[in-house]
């Protein structure tokens, strides 16, 4: 009887351990992500963001609650970055910044 429950319960172990497919996600290497966290003051419209001399874009702008911050992130390529941000003309951020691959950089306004 001993015999007959061990060639029952091996296959069962065999399935369990799941040594055919699996499955991978990856993201792209270049990237790197920006998510703009405001401050004091609130953008309603979201700001302009200058990346190096590429076209700007119009991002929106996080709020922290607690000690989560859930909003937009936007993926800019990896690297050294020129990076500035503008709300009605005004440059309220503007810094050189390293952005290593798959890393989110939180860019606090004012």
């Amino acid at each position: 009887m001993k015999k007959y429950f061990l060639l029952a319960v091996i296959p069962l172990i065999l399935a369990a351990c799941s040594v055919g497919r699996t499955t991978e996600s990856r993201g792209l290497e270049n990237e790197s992500f920006l998510q703009f966290v405001q401050g004091q003051y609130e953008y309603p419209d979201g700001v302009q963001v200058y990346v190096d001399q590429l076209p700007p874009f119009t991002a929106k702008v996080n709020k922290v609650n607690g000690r989560t911050v859930k909003g937009n992130v936007y993926t800019v390529t990896s690297g050294t970055r020129h990076l500035t941000v503008a709300y009605k003309n005004t440059v309220l951020f503007e810094k050189e910044v390293v952005l290593s691959a798959q890393q989110t950089k939180q860019i606090q306004l004012p």
